[in-house]
């Protein structure tokens, strides 16, 4: 991480959950922010709040990245007020579930946007403005969900597979040029207390997986420091990948299947 105060990373889907515990890591660490999110969500208190108490830089746009423009937006945001950024944490993302074809139209399309258009897009965007750093970071949010297919949450399971795929080969792409990308692949993260009804609903298992926001976000931060490419927090969560892995994959989808059932 470049130490320099002239310096920023931003972070999607900062307002709560997982963003924000980011954001606020980072703030700890003096780094300045420019923080993204859809208005109205309290971001420019979240700006003025972790300004005043890590005495860094606290810049925010609020924006909706559903819409195609707004990755251009930003970037031409930064350079007009002449913020300089070396760290680009993609977090924004939504957690639809369900059986196929009870699917609303709106969730497949904030699914598919947000989960893998914005990531894309914004990757895409920033990548050749990160590489003039000499060195810089972009962190992309994934999912244990998508290191295999998941019943009743086939398509977060589906973009979350495409975010560790497309992040591993963009890691190669831009290797030579200094840009440092990871890909976070958490389990569940109590963000909310929806989700933390869900998790509950889980049973032992996914309560022993789970993690706070503040946890997961401070290993996270601290890996991708340290170039990791793939990140994996909560120890539970790193020897359930192996056992996955080990597992007949008939045995690991039946299994799937009656967790995932009935939990949107």
């Amino acid at each position: 991480m470049n130490c320099e105060a002239r310096y920023y990373a931003i972070v999607t889907g900062a307002s709560q959950g997982l963003g924000r515990a980011i954001a606020e890591q980072l703030a700890l660490r003096r780094h300045n922010l420019l923080l993204v999110a859809l208005p109205g969500t309290g971001l420019p208190e979240l700006a003025d709040s972790l300004a005043d108490r890590y005495k860094i830089s606290a810049w925010f746009l609020e924006t909706d990245l559903m819409r195609v423009e707004a990755p251009r937006e930003l970037l031409e945001y930064a350079k007009t007020n002449s913020l300089t950024v070396d760290i680009l944490v993609n977090n924004v993302g939504i957690g639809h579930g369900g059986a196929i074809g009870e699917y609303t139209d709106e969730a497949v399309e904030q699914s598919v946007f947000l989960n893998m258009r914005c990531t894309t897009l914004m990757t895409n965007t920033f990548s050749g403005e990160l590489s003039r750093r000499g060195r810089a970071y972009i962190l992309n949010i994934g999912s244990f969900g998508g290191f295999m297919p998941v019943p009743y949450k086939s398509i977060y399971s589906a973009t979350k597979s495409y975010i560790y795929n497309f992040s591993l080969a963009v890691r190669e792409e831009l290797r030579s040029s200094g840009v440092i990308v990871s890909v976070a692949m958490p389990g569940g993260i109590i963000t909310n207390d929806i989700v933390r009804e869900r998790i509950r609903k889980l049973g032992p298992l996914g309560r022993l997986n789970a993690l706070e926001p503040d946890v997961a976000a401070g290993f996270l931060i601290d890996k991708m420091l340290s170039g990791r490419s793939v990140i994996i927090p909560g120890w539970t969560n790193r020897v359930a990948y192996y056992i996955g892995c080990a597992l007949p994959f008939k045995l690991l989808m039946a299994m799937t299947r009656r967790i995932f059932r009935g939990i949107s």
